[in-house]
């Protein structure tokens, strides 16, 4: 059973999305548990927006919230003014580019303010990557870390960018199926930006949502994307469908599209749809450590403890793509690993630890009743 708080949330979302007040609580609220809870899936300025001209919120969750929504605004002004400043030096350096995620996605809201990103999503080709490195240190970036899909740039206070080599991880299902190279099937005017059709961008989300449940699943922010993006995008519905059928993603697709109905459009809830959104509720934003030890775990045909600290090759070569094609560093990459993620690596074996077998047969009978 969902906690009503949570549900209120929901409302709240719909109401920032509308532009509306939110309305009373028809349950007594924990103000504390919603604003943790937005925090925990990014969505706090939207939660204020829709709280702030009421007399709802508790003065002490209202600093929190009016808090969290100016450092907002001053993060997104910084990332929208170091954006145009880093994709005029890549045009005055002839580096084609591309804009992917948030940074795209939030155009779309009916304020930008309402879709915050973690970071700033940027593909380009890899034949590129030395006069990129040299561009972002010239700028005062530090490499946080460089790997098999993208390299991460960060800059304080709040800048970080993600360089993409591949849209999607080669190491998880759709990564392996979703065959786009920005260059080639995007539109360009002048060969330098390039831009995904509507259809192409569409089918990217889901792919790139797919992806986060391969790894350790996804929250709220996710499905009210689907939302905005199916209100403003036209799209040619059958290249979807047919695309959606390629990448055996037809199933997903329609469990997640009715759970961002179900939230944001009033449509009725099947139980499918009530067991994903108990699921999306139960995490934050980018999933939950459950569901990212499940997708690493083979209970009875590899130790459960074995998995946490020696991962395979394949796991390795996510922070470490040198392993790819150097199978005999591996056990170098599982000392350097322990090293680099000492506290990850704890937390990971007192997680996994605490789950049976019957609570991983639970989320393997949910992934395959939303078709993944």
């Amino acid at each position: 059973m969902v906690e009503y708080y949570k549900k209120y949330l929901i409302q709240c979302l719909n109401c920032c999305l509308k532009q509306q007040r939110a309305p009373e609580p028809e349950q007594e609220i924990d103000w504390q548990k919603l604003y943790r809870f937005a925090r925990q899936n990014g969505v706090e300025t939207n939660v204020y927006l829709a709280l702030k001209d009421t007399a709802l919120l508790p003065p002490e969750q209202r600093e929190k919230f009016e808090q969290a929504y100016t450092t907002a605004l001053e993060k997104q002004a910084c990332e929208n003014e170091e954006l145009e400043r880093l994709l005029k030096q890549f045009r005055d350096g002839n580096i084609p580019y591309m804009l992917l995620k948030g940074i795209i996605t939030r155009k779309m809201y009916p304020a930008e303010i309402m879709r915050s990103a973690a970071d700033i999503d940027i593909f380009y080709q890899t034949g590129y990557t030395d006069r990129v490195r040299e561009l972002f240190f010239d700028n005062g970036y530090n490499l946080k870390f460089s790997g098999i899909s993208a390299d991460f740039y960060q800059k304080q206070p709040y800048i970080e960018v993600e360089m993409h080599k591949q849209l999607l991880s080669p190491l998880t299902k759709i990564g392996k199926v979703f065959k786009y190279n920005p260059f080639i099937h995007g539109i360009t005017v002048d060969g330098l930006e390039y831009t995904m059709s509507n259809e192409d961008y569409y089918l990217f989300h889901f792919c790139h949502l797919a992806q986060h449940f391969y790894d350790s699943g996804a929250g709220i922010k996710f499905f009210m994307d689907i939302a905005v993006i199916r209100d403003i995008l036209e799209l040619d519905e059958e290249y979807v469908s047919l695309k959606l059928k390629k990448f055996k993603l037809t199933k997903f697709h329609d469990a997640s599209v009715k759970l961002a109905e179900y939230w944001f459009g009033g449509a009725q809830a099947d139980e499918t749809t009530i067991t994903y959104e108990d699921y999306v509720l139960d995490y934050g934003a980018y999933g939950s450590g459950v569901i990212f030890d499940f997708n690493r775990t083979n209970f009875g045909k590899r130790n459960k403890y074995i998995s946490a600290v020696f991962p395979s090759a394949e796991r390795l070569a996510i922070r470490y793509p040198d392993v790819k094609d150097k199978k005999y560093k591996v056990p170098y990459y599982w000392i350097k690993r322990a090293v680099d993620y000492k506290g990850t690596i704890r937390q990971r074996l007192k997680t996994v630890g605490s789950y049976h077998h019957k609570d991983y047969d639970k989320i393997k009978d949910f992934y395959a009743k939303i078709g993944l």
